[in-house]
């Protein structure tokens, strides 16, 4: 007698898991009894392991299809457009969707050219700011700024100045009603970022400003918390198509974005821009851009403490990094040998080469060096 094939399976998977966890075989199975019966009781199929594993197998393509369809890009869809929010030059730099960076060394003006990016996005632009442009000037940007560094004396003057520069205070409004600040500089990290995760609950922002990104984990040297803290930011700024800027520090006489943090970020920004002192003049330059780069520039600050175009310094007068360093380190004024060591530590380089390089600004007339061997920045 010819022996019958298994029996194929002849519904769904999740029909057949579903009846498999609700009946198991040994509740299932019908005991011989001597009870007569017209009609014989079929007997339940119990799967076979090859069937178990067979529908495992599709129960598992199944839901890595379901995680990987969303993502596939699909060309035959209508997607929007790059949307700008924030343009130099005409140059695309903050477009919704994404993060940038804004870079440079402790009192490099980060902050001001920050908050000069962010007046021009909106829509009401000053006359001093003619080289930012916010694309539609029909958009009502909404801005949420968040400072972790500053006391609120000095976070009130960043809404003074950006209220100032959207004309919003000309038109007697006490502050720009489209800028909401967050002061958060006494909390720890961890809270830091319950707040603004908070804020963003309560209303729709078109751009997040993070001024001073670094404090909102505890060691920008930690590779997985830095890298964990960037996705979240990626996601975050997809999910609610605002675009996040966020302002942090670069190493000492360098154009390097601070710890593993910084690397992270300069690696998945939108743009990267870096500003730098020189003399009493800002040099903006755009350090990584996945648009157009924007033609560097400068500002200088007006006696109203307001961001203004000039001109751009001679080649000549660039902030050397040794220069850099007694600027931002010594009030412009140092021993020698103290700035040796100093050049040392924070370029990396020997104390020959750092010898080298501040006795060849010296010849330069770059620098000065008086009897008492005290070096000093010759300002033109």
């Amino acid at each position: 007698m010819q022996e019958s094939n298994p029996k194929p399976l002849g519904f769904s998977i999740s029909q057949f898991l579903n009846s498999f966890e609700a009946n198991p075989p040994e509740d299932s199975v019908i005991a011989a009894t001597s009870t007569p019966s017209s009609t014989p009781t079929p007997t339940p199929h119990i799967p076979s392991e090859y069937e178990l594993r067979r529908a495992s197998r599709l129960l598992e393509l199944d839901l890595a299809k379901e995680r990987v369809e969303p993502y596939i890009v699909d060309m035959s869809k209508r997607i929007p457009d790059i949307e700008p929010l924030i343009s130099i030059n005409g140059s695309c730099v903050c477009s919704r969707g994404n993060i940038s960076a804004v870079c440079g060394e402790a009192k490099s003006r980060k902050t001001f050219l920050t908050s000069a990016l962010v007046a021009s996005a909106m829509a009401i632009p000053a006359p001093i700011l003619d080289n930012f442009e916010s694309v539609d000037k029909n958009m009502d940007i909404e801005v949420l700024w968040v400072d972790t560094e500053q006391g609120e004396q000095h976070v009130r003057r960043v809404v003074e100045r950006i209220s100032t520069m959207t004309g919003a205070k000309a038109g007697g409004a006490l502050s720009e009603p489209r800028l909401t600040t967050l002061a958060l500089r006494e909390l720890d990290p961890a809270e830091r970022k319950q707040v603004m995760y908070d804020a963003l609950r309560l209303k729709h922002y078109d751009i997040i400003v993070i001024d001073g990104i670094a404090d909102l984990q505890r060691n920008t040297n930690d590779l997985e918390e830095s890298d964990a803290l960037i996705g979240e930011l990626m996601a975050l700024s997809t999910h609610t198509r605002a675009h996040i800027l966020c302002v942090l520090h670069t190493n000492p006489g360098s154009d390097k974005a601070r710890g593993h943090l910084g690397s992270s970020l300069q690696r998945k920004a939108e743009s990267v821009i870096f500003v730098h002192r020189v003399g009493e003049s800002s040099v903006v330059e755009p350090q990584f851009c996945r648009n157009e780069p924007f033609e560097r520039f400068a500002f200088a600050i007006s006696a109203e403490g307001i961001p203004q175009l000039c001109n751009l310094p001679s080649e000549s007068n660039l902030e050397n990094p040794v220069v850099a360093i007694l600027r931002q380190h010594f009030s412009g004024a140092v021993e020698r040998m103290t700035l040796t060591t100093k050049c040392q530590e924070l370029l990396g380089i020997t104390q020959d080469n750092a010898r080298m390089k501040i006795h060849r600004l010296i010849k330069q007339g770059t620098l000065s060096k008086d009897d008492n061997n005290i070096v000093r920045i010759v300002e033109s």
